[in-house]
């Protein structure tokens, strides 16, 4: 064999997708004469056998469909075809030659020979035998002998493929009681035989003295069975079990995986699968520690500053349910924790990780998310998955009709960046509603639409507001004859509040109403030249907005219009500003343009440039943003693509005075798929003098090379850039991957610190034999 890795030793353990040939149902026959049979006093073919004429001598061609037995399982008749079909009436047995095929509902028997004994109820197949299964399942053998009813059955030779194209052979098999199968000395793998059929053994395969296949509990146990490498044996059990491949979810373990980090030590899971009921299942596992690495002897950062010389015993359970109208999903976890390892001095952690949604009719369903952990460092700590910077939870019901959408829905949120994991003033929103309506087309393509939002949001300690916001717009889409394209939009804001504890020192309860009416005039005039190869547009754009000055007093509070950059995406906008707080009134035009070129058979390329004016500019945007002057600064993008192998994408926004670039953020991908480099660079200038965040600029490049059909390579980095400059990740990631064997290396050095990971080297490793199990290893 051509591939060749070096032996792995591993333990095995867990599930396995194959089957074997599932309850045969092959026809039989009474102690009558077959119908279109050849007597064997008679050399002619009966007058109901079908004959077949070739070139050079003339051949006879037997049909028969003999009567079966009748059976509980299957009653349908089978159709034998051969080139020749004797029955003797002497022996009282009838042998069917030359390209026997045995046809029964969806299953084949194919040899080269079959002899049947009516008197003592025994099929004998040789020379090439097959059976094609319902199931898709086929079986090879040299020599298959098995009584009419199938339930005993011995083979020799006996070869299995599957229908994962997983295979099983083994020297001799027997049938016991219809519903079990027990094979002497067998082998299972994954792989696909070598191409050029030099006998060389498969990457992996199991060997077992005894394989047994019972069809009623669709389990298939090993008894004394090795994992074989190359050939090699590398890891041995006495016992092994998994599920056939008859169905698709079997109790039992799963593979165990290993974690390993500077608080918990080294330790190992080894999960439970439970099937609970076609809908449903849990996942059991349990973990268990040897022992807790002190953190100083790997950084002497303050943040890792604790140590752990006991041992950690985690349970976690995962429970999945799912049916056509929705499903659920709930991961929990509960661990001891020594005092010395948590800010909360808490001797137990734990963490939830919940969510579901119900389709209750054609237009409603409901859901919910519950993300909560003990402490900001419990997730990473036995690594799962983080969505820094908080945890959210919300329960919600939403409604889809033809031309609106409805919802109903509550927050809750817990700090992952503070010492505490509920803080004061994390906002609890609830309840809150929404609801959007677009109307139908009316005169000329005009339309209206409405939208309103309320909420309560409170807080132990902060702002707590109450808040309707309504927004009713007409719209009128229209384009000229000379291609001029148009939208005229009119619409209102009425909103009210009432709100307390607006500033720190400030306990008082205000009510503010505001209304404020705007009206906008998008205009874009598209120019296109077509040519023999390409197409190129030109579009000026220019977008007026109007509206009375006023309304974004410092008594309605600024819950959600806090997170705003001036990008291409907003620059055109009525009101580029994001939530309901805020509103950018006055007289306003935004105006820039842009460019397409379409090249039959050379990529695509665009250029989109865009800036404001306003007459009185507003404080409703912090200093920085880019929007907080007359005119604001540039901002655009570019995004050029000669072939699908090179892209580059470039955003940015530009100083309008000294065209100094306040952000820019590039992204490429150059190379096809088996040798590709993809780069992302983003720069953030500092907002303002007394901004909490200086100047950031960071680089991260990924080289991913297929060096063969079976092995690839990535190459990763990230990079701070300017001030600072310092390495934050450098690794490279090695897999080998084919029809039947995964192994992916990843090693690295982490340049970054956390309280449950210090900056260091790290090195993991993930084993997956296809169809049989996985196993992660973190190794340090």
């Amino acid at each position: 064999m051509s591939r060749r890795l070096s032996s792995v030793m591993l333990a095995v353990a867990s599930v396995v997708a194959f089957g074997l040939p599932a309850d045969a149902q092959q026809s039989t026959a009474d102690g009558s004469t077959p119908t279109g049979g050849t007597d064997k006093s008679s050399a002619d073919a009966s007058p109901d056998a079908a004959t077949a004429t070739g070139s050079g001598s003339q051949r006879q061609r037997a049909t028969t469909r003999p009567k079966r037995k009748s059976s509980q399982n299957e009653n349908q008749p089978a159709l034998i075809t051969a080139d020749q079909i004797v029955h003797d009436r002497d022996l009282n047995t009838v042998t069917a030659r030359g390209h026997v095929e045995v046809d029964q509902g969806e299953r084949i028997l194919l040899a080269d020979a079959l002899s049947y004994n009516l008197k003592q109820d025994v099929i004998i197949a040789t020379g090439n035998v097959s059976l094609t299964e319902t199931t898709g399942d086929v079986t090879f053998a040299d020599y298959i002998e098995l009584t009419g009813d199938m339930k005993t059955a011995t083979t020799k030779g006996i070869r299995i493929l599957m229908v994962d194209d997983s295979r099983i052979a083994a020297n001799s098999g027997n049938r016991v009681a219809g519903d079990r199968s027990v094979f002497e000395k067998g082998v299972y793998t994954a792989c696909k035989p070598c191409a050029d059929n030099s006998g060389s053994p498969p990457l992996w395969q199991m060997k077992a003295n005894r394989i047994t296949h019972d069809e009623i509990e669709h389990l298939i146990e090993y008894n004394d069975a090795w994992l074989e490498m190359d050939g090699v044996p590398v890891a041995y059990t006495p016992y092994l079990s998994h599920a056939d491949p008859t169905i698709k979810r079997k109790s039992g373990l799963l593979p165990p995986s290993v974690l390993n980090n500077t608080i918990v030590g080294t330790g190992i899971r080894i999960p439970y699968f439970q099937v609970i009921d076609p809908y449903q299942d849990i996942t059991l596992t349990p973990m268990a520690t040897v022992s807790g690495l002190s953190s100083s002897s790997s950084s002497s950062s303050s943040s890792s500053s604790s140590s752990n010389d006991g041992n950690y015993e985690q349970l976690a359970l995962v429970h999945r349910w799912r049916n056509i109208y929705g499903g659920t999903k709930t991961t929990f976890s509960v661990t001891n924790m020594p005092e010395s390892t948590v800010e909360t001095k808490a001797t137990v952690g734990w963490h939830v990780d919940a969510y579901g949604r119900f389709d209750l009719d054609d237009t409603w369903r409901a859901g919910y998310a519950v993300q909560r952990a003990s402490d900001r460092y419990y997730l990473t700590t036995f690594g799962y998955h983080t969505p820094q910077p908080y945890l959210t939870s919300r329960p919600y019901l939403e409604g889809f009709d033809e031309r609106s959408y409805t919802a109903f829905e509550a927050y809750s949120f817990q700090s992952l960046s503070t010492p505490t994991s509920t803080t004061p003033k994390s906002p609890v929103v609830f309840p809150m509603a929404t609801y959007s309506y677009v109307g139908n087309p009316g005169r000329y393509g005009s339309y209206w639409n409405f939208d309103t939002h309320a909420a309560v949001i409170t807080r132990q300690d902060g702002v707590n507001s109450r808040r309707v916001n309504t927004l009713t717009g007409w719209n009128l889409p229209y384009t000229a004859a000379d291609g001029e394209i148009y939208k005229i939009s009119a619409s209102v804001r009425a909103d009210g509040y009432n709100s307390d504890h607006v500033t720190t020192d400030d306990n008082k309860q205000y009510n503010r109403a505001r209304s404020i009416p705007m009206a906008s005039v998008d205009w874009r005039y598209p120019f296109t030249r077509l040519g023999e190869h390409s197409s190129q547009t030109i579009s000026p754009i220019v977008v007026a907005t109007a509206s009375p000055y006023g309304g974004n007093t410092s008594k309605i509070p600024n819950e959600d219009s806090l997170d705003f950059e001036l990008d291409d995406t907003n620059i055109f906008k009525a009101n580029p500003g994001t939530g309901y707080d805020r509103v950018l009134t006055g007289p306003r035009v935004a105006y820039g343009g842009q460019y397409t070129i379409v090249n039959r058979g050379m990529g695509t390329a665009d250029v989109v440039l865009g800036q404001s004016y306003q007459v009185h500019p507003e404080a409703v945007f912090p200093q920085g943003s880019g929007l907080d002057h007359h005119v604001s600064d540039i901002v655009g993008r570019a995004g050029v693509s000669p072939s699908s192998n090179f892209t580059v994408q470039y955003g940015f926004r530009m100083d309008k005075d000294s065209l100094t670039l306040r952000r820019s953020e590039i992204n490429t991908s150059i190379g096809p798929k088996p040798l590709n480099l993809q780069t992302s660079y983003v720069f953030y200038d500092r907002l303002n003098p007394t901004s909490l965040f200086d100047a950031r600029e960071q680089l991260t490049g990924t080289l991913s090379v297929q060096a063969s059909h079976y092995w690839s390579t990535q190459l990763y980095t990230t990079q701070n850039l300017g001030a600072g400059a310092a390495p934050l990740q450098t690794g490279v990631r090695v897999i080998y991957e084919d029809e039947c064997f995964q192994i992916t290396a990843n090693a690295g050095s982490s340049h970054t610190t956390v309280k449950t990971f210090t900056a260091g080297h790290y090195f993991t490793l993930s084993i997956n034999f296809k169809t049989l199990a996985q196993f992660p290893v973190d190794v340090f």
